[in-house]
């Protein structure tokens, strides 16, 4: 998706952050973490802690800085300048466009980085071997929060008031375990062999695999300190995956997939120590998931884990002459999920669209004349997941094409031409196949390319 590999950012989303400060401190300056020389003493501090709740040593002492908002906004300027070039902006943008994922006229890049300028807390770069922590007075920033919460809010207020707990040292615990299954497990170099997948789904995966550690690691810490019992702590953990649910139904695209590393990865780590234990977990750092399916159906990963198939990508350079391949890439049962969810009106039913996926690979072509198609073949676990898939896409095409230019439509193919365009869409048992934006007289051609696609089944 954004194809960036050398930072795992540690965006401060809410309600994974900032629920657990006192709600009276709000205007005061958080003294704890004014002092750069504090800030890098209560790290220090903090490591044997961490250590504690990861089960593993550190192998090496790590730097930490305390910056300001415009400095972090800066440090992730640069790194979005090395990793994401203004032409992995534009196809990869111009690809979740087409599929209905971001309005006209937007962009990745700038999506991400208005997010991340008003949510970040901190940083660990697995490159520098170093992680930032940003001087915030987050009792200002949670200042009229609670009340917008409704009896979970009564209940936080009920339960936060008079408690003196330091923040930043959750930031710290959950920057720290970055640091350390990144020391004994080199998150970086794993990053890197992912990117070479061209997948979104694979990288999503992981990363869900390294956030929710890093935030399982976290929330046991800061429920420890606020000296929550085992019901405090469960009505805690279920307000967080509500408030994340919510967030995920009704933010833009580019909230939901940074937010779902975090809660979705928690529940996906916990349910590996509960089967497994420590070692389960480090053993799954050294065999990650390979897909978001995984993720999102934990049983699916352990104790019988359900291995993705494969499907080649179409190459459409014969049947389109001129046109130049501009984005690949795996979406996977999430984005697929959302693709239906932010588009139709039954909003848990389009979710449960992407349940079933087994593979898909897309291929965008881009015209000398600036037109884009799309090239795209998913494969299912059953044949009844590949029709409701194929009737779901279908009824989007039909929402987003003028009404009476579809030429055919039956249970297994449909066909759509007009301003001398087409798309068409198949169905060959559990597989789909989908055209989209060719010229009208390419489109049978285009179609036979994406069934000549190679596919091995796992």
């Amino acid at each position: 998706m954004l194809k960036m590999k050398n930072i795992l950012r540690t965006v401060s989303i809410i309600f994974i952050l900032f629920l657990f400060l006192q709600p009276g401190a709000a205007g005061q300056s958080d003294s704890e973490t004014t002092d750069k020389e504090d800030i890098a003493q209560r790290a220090r501090e903090l490591m044997s802690v961490t250590e504690e709740l990861r089960g593993l040593k550190f192998i090496y002492d790590l730097p930490v800085e305390l910056v300001s908002s415009n400095r972090m906004s800066g440090i992730i300027e640069e790194q979005l300048d090395e990793e994401m070039e203004p032409e992995i902006d534009r196809a990869y943008s111009a690809l979740y466009i087409m599929l209905g994922l971001m309005p006209r006229g937007s962009s990745l890049r700038s999506d991400y980085e208005s997010v991340i300028e008003e949510q970040v807390a901190g940083l660990y770069d697995p490159h520098e071997k170093r992680f930032y922590v940003v001087d915030i007075d987050y009792g200002s920033m949670l200042e009229g929060m609670f009340g917008d919460l409704g009896a979970a809010g009564s209940f936080l207020e009920g339960f936060l008031s008079g408690l003196d707990f330091d923040m930043s040292d959750t930031i710290i615990v959950h920057e720290l375990t970055h640091a350390l299954d990144d020391q004994h497990f080199d998150i970086e170099g794993k990053m890197d062999e992912l990117m070479e997948s061209e997948s979104d789904d694979a990288q999503l995966a992981y990363q869900s695999l390294v956030e929710g550690n890093a935030t399982r690691t976290m929330n046991e810490f800061t429920y420890s300190r606020l000296g929550a019992d085992d019901s405090i702590v469960a009505q805690l953990s279920e307000m967080n995956l509500s408030l994340a649910e919510n967030m995920m139904t009704y933010s833009p695209f580019i909230e939901r997939i940074m937010v779902v590393p975090y809660f979705k990865g928690e529940v996906f780590v916990n349910h590996i120590l509960e089967h497994e234990g420590q070692t389960g977990l480090d053993r799954a750092f050294g065999n990650p998931p390979s897909s978001m399916e995984q993720v999102l159906h934990p049983e699916r990963f352990i104790p019988d884990r359900d291995e993705p198939s494969f499907v080649s990508a179409v190459d459409l350079s014969g049947a389109l002459a001129g046109w130049e391949l501009e984005a690949t890439d795996t979406l996977g049962e999430l984005i697929i999920g959302l693709m239906f969810e932010m588009q139709v009106t039954d909003k848990e039913g389009g979710e449960e669209i992407g349940d079933g996926w087994d593979y898909d690979v897309v291929t965008t072509w881009r015209s000398p004349g600036n037109d884009l198609a799309l090239a795209w073949v998913s494969v299912w676990d059953h044949m009844t997941d590949a029709e409701e898939f194929f009737d779901a896409y279908c009824d989007l095409l039909e929402a987003k094409y003028p009404p009476g230019d579809w030429k055919v439509r039956n249970e297994s193919y449909a066909l759509y031409t007009g301003m001398g365009l087409a798309a068409a869409i198949e169905r060959r048992g559990d597989v789909v196949a989908i055209i989209e934006g060719v010229p009208e007289g390419e489109v049978d051609e285009c179609l036979n390319e994406a069934w000549s696609a190679s596919i091995v089944y796992y």
